[in-house]
């Protein structure tokens, strides 16, 4: 990849703007770090992720012997737009999930530690330049962060956290990160030291401590700096999913605003009209007899894309003032700010305590010991969220939702082939297939538009002439290409959707009328018809405009 110069182009080139967190570049962590903080050397930061993989039907017997513990990484110095791509998460080694339990993550990674030692000592000669490279964090689903680094992985235990030293207790009342003692180096050694002298016998851990990371092995990297959480199992899948159906609950329920198949009804009248995120549409609910569960249980984007629509689908039938409304429209804007593509050191300092009246305004409305509603190990986690974008960059860097696009390639590929003699061997040879055909196809650079339909016709026969003529520079009886439908890496978009123009004191939204191309060029044009904001609606978490459209 480093002989392509688009690909070098972006690894070099000055992304830091001054004053905004945009990438892993811009937080303490990569500042800090004494090699890749060196600007006289061509520098490579990774990230590496594991996760446990299950390649057959999980119905069927005997299912979990073919289990997978796959490791990748991705390189950090690629924009996080670039890095979402199938093409750039790379394949470090896959194994079965019992020799992981057999032999343990030392053995399985002695070789991975040992080859980024060569490559952050010594580095490795590219067409003249030495390139070195360093591990930068390790970004993994909270039960498998746990046990790569060597936590406790039970999160009913006290000191289940990987940053602090948190009980039970601590959660259910601290809702800031000042309050919780965080972990050292040092703390970590003395607890390393416990575990090894046996001094407590009755458990195998001390302060959440079970083993040293062979991971620590590598310069410059330890567990307690890997400021990496995953917003995707989180937040997600954890605490949007528990505080969503206690709003149901009472909605529903107790205020009866709606019944849950009125709420299914609108919900699918609704996207029966969006064309935007069809695919992601949640299933229809069911009655929840009891808060702290959605049920069906969904996929980390279907309850994204629900929270994200709920306001508008049943917002008009509930009252401004309902504490209820209020919490869920205060949830909805922390994960706008959590899945945030950029920040300011304001910006995070507005997290911390929106996420401490968060948790506030959650143990006051839902828990109670009777219901067994309570705040949760992950809900927690949440306050430690400032700190990490501070010091590893916005919190999309870290989601594992692109490492879960590359395990369903190898699903497919194990549910295709059906051949479970020696399934680590062939699935890395297919992945090895795939990653020379990305190598070939550019893929990696993310710059191939795709235009599946087009036509050519006469520009005056279109109401946006006007603006074709004036931009091009051509007359009206000149003929040009236009499409309804254009790709641009994993975005698709059509004639009708809308997209967000520029910013002034609002952001200006623009209705896409079609995509050109004049026939003496390749590059694709987005006509828009200009629309103008009229306001925030709060309660609706949307913003409003005007119906008549401005040329």
């Amino acid at each position: 990849m480093l002989a392509n110069s688009q690909y070098v182009d972006l690894l070099r080139q000055d992304k830091c703007v001054p004053g905004v967190i945009s990438d892993c570049w811009d937080g303490l962590l990569y500042k800090q770090h004494p090699m890749l903080s060196d600007t006289s050397k061509f520098t490579i930061a990774i990230q590496l992720f594991y996760d446990g993989m299950g390649t057959t039907n999980p119905l069927r017997g005997q299912s979990s012997l073919c289990n997978v513990g796959v490791f990748y990484f991705i390189v950090k110095n690629l924009p996080n737009a670039f890095n979402s791509c199938f093409a750039n998460v790379h394949l470090v080694a896959l194994c079965y999930s019992s020799d992981i339990k057999t032999y343990g993550f030392e053995n399985i990674l002695r070789k991975f530690v040992s080859e980024v030692k060569q490559l952050s000592d010594n580095g490795f000669d590219v067409m003249g330049t030495q390139v070195y490279v360093s591990l930068i964090q390790v970004a993994c689903d909270n039960l498998a962060l746990n046990g790569l680094l060597g936590f406790t992985e039970s999160f009913s235990a006290d000191y289940f956290c990987t940053m602090c030293y948190a009980t039970q207790d601590d959660v259910k009342s601290k809702f800031y990160e000042s309050e919780f003692r965080l972990r050292t180096e040092s703390g970590y050694q003395e607890d390393l030291a416990v575990v090894a002298s046996g001094r407590q016998a009755s458990l195998v851990y001390s302060h959440g401590v079970k083993r040293n990371c062979i991971l620590n092995e590598i310069p410059h990297f330890h567990v307690t700096r890997n400021f990496s959480l995953d917003i995707m199992h989180i937040v997600l899948e954890g605490i949007v999913q528990v505080e969503l159906s206690c709003v149901l609950y009472h909605l529903c329920n107790v205020k009866r605003y709606l019944t849950y198949d009125a709420l299914s009804a609108k919900i699918a009248s609704f996207w029966s009209a969006v064309d935007v995120e069809k695919c992601n549409k949640p299933p229809d609910l069911n009655h929840i007899d009891k808060p702290g569960r959605l049920c069906p249980s969904m996929k980390a984007v279907q309850s994204w894309a629900l929270l994200k629509y709920l306001p508008l689908i049943i917002g008009h039938i509930i009252a401004e003032d309902d504490e209820h409304w209020l919490f869920l429209l205060h949830l909805s804007e922390m994960v706008d700010f959590l899945f945030s593509p950029a920040y300011t050191v304001g910006m995070v300092s507005y997290l911390r305590e929106m996420i401490a009246d968060h948790l506030n305004m959650f143990s006051e409305l839902y828990v109670d010991e009777e219901t067994g509603i309570r705040l949760k190990p992950k809900h927690h986690l949440l306050v430690h969220l400032p700190t990490v974008i501070l010091h590893s960059g916005p919190l999309v860097g870290m989601n594992c939702m692109r490492y879960e696009l590359k395990n369903s390639f190898f699903k497919r590929c194990a549910h295709i082939m059906c051949n479970f003699t020696s399934i680590c061997q062939t699935l890395a040879y297919r992945h090895q297939q795939h990653s020379l055909f990305s190598k070939l196809t550019n893929a990696n650079v993310r710059d191939v538009i795709v235009v599946n339909r087009s036509s050519t016709d006469v520009i005056s026969h279109y109401a946006f002439a006007d603006a074709i003529c004036a931009h091009f520079e051509v007359e009206k009886t000149d003929d040009f290409c236009v499409a309804k439908r254009l790709e641009r890496a994993s975005l698709v978009y059509k004639v009708g959707q809308h997209l967000v123009t520029h910013f002034e004191e609002l952001p200006m939204f623009g209705q896409i009328a079609a995509f050109v191309c004049m026939p003496s060029s390749s590059d694709w044009f987005i006509v828009v018809r200009c629309l103008q904001t009229v306001t925030f609606d709060s309660h609706f978490h949307s913003w409003a405009i005007p119906r008549e459209v401005v040329h």
